[in-house]
């Protein structure tokens, strides 16, 4: 078993409850208050261990890819994240109904997986957005640029000018046209070039790949509504109180609404 020390405020059933209409399909799913992960034919089980205040993973340290799958946990729930700083200030401008202490944007397993996840879910509910991911799983077994590639995605579900995003997202990964390890604004200056990849796609990646704090794609619909605002623009009036941590009161107005 590997350990990841957890810093407290740390809201694990609210983000599992989250994660849980987010998760990729065949791949990710929450049972019995763990996140289980299928990673190179195997279940990678992360739970949380309350007492001991620590992520807890079920594989031996010795195993080759353990220091790989230690970074992923990481970079999925942020552990050690401190968020003392960030609630005190949003406890002055969003109500209590709205906030969970302790929680934050959570990262992904896989960028790309991400990415694929994020363009299908434009414009769409997230129970659209996962069924949706059901039928590209289906088609491509794997999710990856080559798999985006030869796979036939038709008659998915998806406007065919995203289901040609799609697609160009996987050819400039392939060209490393895009290169994930890169830092988020050269990355982001990539995703741009990707006719597809608009503000609010690119907004919402920056919250959970860029991990940028006041990251805020105020065109979202979920927002507008959790937020009690009329449209974008009256939301971005409200959400100057919450600066700069809107990426952390977006996430709590998703997560409740």
């Amino acid at each position: 078993m590997i350990s990841l020390p957890v810093t407290q405020p740390f809201p694990w059933d609210q983000l599992l409850s989250y994660l849980s209409t987010r998760c990729i399909p065949s791949f990710e799913y929450i049972d019995n208050q763990c996140f289980n992960r299928l990673h190179n034919g195997k279940n990678i089980i992360v739970s949380f261990n309350r007492d001991a205040k620590q992520l807890e993973i079920n594989i031996n340290p010795n195993t080759k890819n353990s220091k790989e799958i230690y970074h992923r946990v990481e970079q999925l729930f942020y552990p050690t994240l401190s968020t003392d700083t960030i609630y005190k200030h949003l406890s002055i401008a969003l109500p209590e109904s709205k906030m969970m202490k302790g929680f934050r944007p959570l990262g992904c397993w896989d960028p790309f997986e991400l990415c694929i996840r994020t363009i299908i879910g434009q414009q769409v509910s997230v129970a659209a957005a996962q069924t949706i991911m059901h039928r590209l799983i289906d088609r491509c077994e794997i999710l990856t640029p080559q798999s985006i590639l030869d796979a036939n995605l038709e008659k998915m579900g998806m406007p065919e000018r995203r289901v040609q995003t799609l697609r160009d997202l996987g050819q400039a990964v392939i060209d490393t046209k895009i290169d994930f390890t890169w830092p988020w604004s050269r990355l982001d200056n990539a995703l741009s070039e990707i006719s597809g990849i608009g503000p609010w796609t690119r907004g919402y990646l920056a919250i959970r790949l860029g991990r940028d704090p006041d990251a805020f794609p105020e065109t979202d619909v979920g927002l507008i509504r959790a937020a009690g605002a009329d449209d974008a623009k009256k939301l971005l009036d409200i959400a100057k109180r919450w600066q700069p941590y809107r990426a952390y009161a977006a996430t709590c107005l998703w997560s409740l609404d």
